[in-house]
């Protein structure tokens, strides 16, 4: 006869080695809390609200993790964000060329991040230090670019409901809704990443770049090559952000994306990725993405704190998280 202790221990198990745990067990608690105490939290537009204001973010995260778990950081994701953006209004909205303006909004992004981790390997240079710099370097670009103007349409393509158009099966199911089809492509997105980072030999690499890169090199993998490729990786996936965000508000301008960084790596966090790399998720992150859309949503709602400073709140969550995922690392 099996004992308590015995049935609990797959429980337990995953409570202290799946790097999910710590922001399943966070995200539960959030909107338990919220659903019982903050009014109107537990409503259809509250829930897509908070799931549409994690798309963009979401989305860089993605690339933000993978970089991270590597050993890397990319702070110029805004600019790449803002470029993607330019290239797919100006290609769908002027050129009349959509396979062409999708190319060239994930192509130069993806470029501006092969310059990030060039730089990064071949000199040495902190990424920290390096995409601080190009994130600068990188902006003025854009302005030169953009000519210093906003871009904006009125015109609708049927690409833009593609990307970010309402789900209408859904959103006419419940008064007040606002699904988006951009939550489909996140979620594509993460399912297609974590396959990667976890079932493949690329994602093994990735693991052990971050994790040890002597032991790492001694073994073969080709250190550079792989963080190289996530600084590529994570400018396609700034460079897909700012089409989903044109596609839905057919706006873009040079401060596109600005702070996006700082959400995503403050997510990825959250989300239980470690800063010293070689250890993390990419359905964790996008828990993190969660966690931070749903403080943002209850707090606004409560009225405790005006929004614009909601910052606050996310200073203490990352804290929160750093501590509670270090301890359950240290559990394991």
């Amino acid at each position: 006869m099996t004992t308590i202790a015995e049935r609990l221990r797959p429980a337990r198990r995953f409570a202290v080695e799946s790097p999910i745990a710590g922001p399943l067990m966070t995200l539960a608690v959030v909107f338990v809390l919220f659903s019982a105490f903050v009014p109107n939290f537990l409503t259809v537009r509250s829930i897509s609200g908070i799931i549409n204001a994690a798309v963009l973010t979401g989305t860089i995260t993605v690339g933000i993790t993978l970089l991270m778990i590597a050993g890397e950081f990319d702070l110029s994701v805004a600019p790449m964000m803002a470029m993607g953006g330019f290239l797919y209004a100006r290609g769908t909205a002027e050129a009349g060329s959509v396979p062409l303006a999708i190319l060239l909004a994930l192509l130069v992004p993806a470029v501006m991040g092969l310059v990030n981790g060039l730089v990064v390997t071949r000199t040495r240079i902190p990424s920290f230090i390096t995409t601080l710099s190009t994130l600068f370097i990188y902006r003025g670009i854009v302005w030169l670019f953009s000519g210093g103007q906003m871009f904006q349409t009125v015109e609708k393509y049927l690409i833009y409901d593609i990307f970010n158009g309402r789900l209408a099966f859904l959103n006419d199911m419940w008064q007040g809704a606002n699904f988006r089809t951009a939550t489909l492509w996140l979620l594509g997105l993460v399912l297609l990443f974590q396959y990667v980072l976890v079932r493949t030999q690329f994602g093994n690499h990735v693991f052990a770049a971050g994790g040890n890169p002597g032991a790492a090199g001694a073994q073969g993998v080709n250190v550079r090559r792989v963080k190289v490729i996530c600084f590529i990786l994570s400018g396609v996936m700034a460079g897909f952000a700012g089409i989903l965000l044109f596609s839905q508000y057919t706006t873009v301008r040079i401060a596109t994306g600005a702070g996006e960084e700082l959400k995503a790596i403050a997510a990825a966090v959250v989300g239980g990725t470690a800063l010293t790399g070689g250890s993390g998720s990419i359905i964790g992150a996008l828990l993190g993405v969660m966690i931070i859309s749903m403080l943002r949503t209850g707090v606004v709602l409560t009225n405790l704190i005006p929004a614009d400073n909601f910052e606050a709140i996310v200073g203490v969550t990352i804290v929160g998280a750093a501590i509670f995922n270090s301890w359950i690392r240290s559990k394991a």
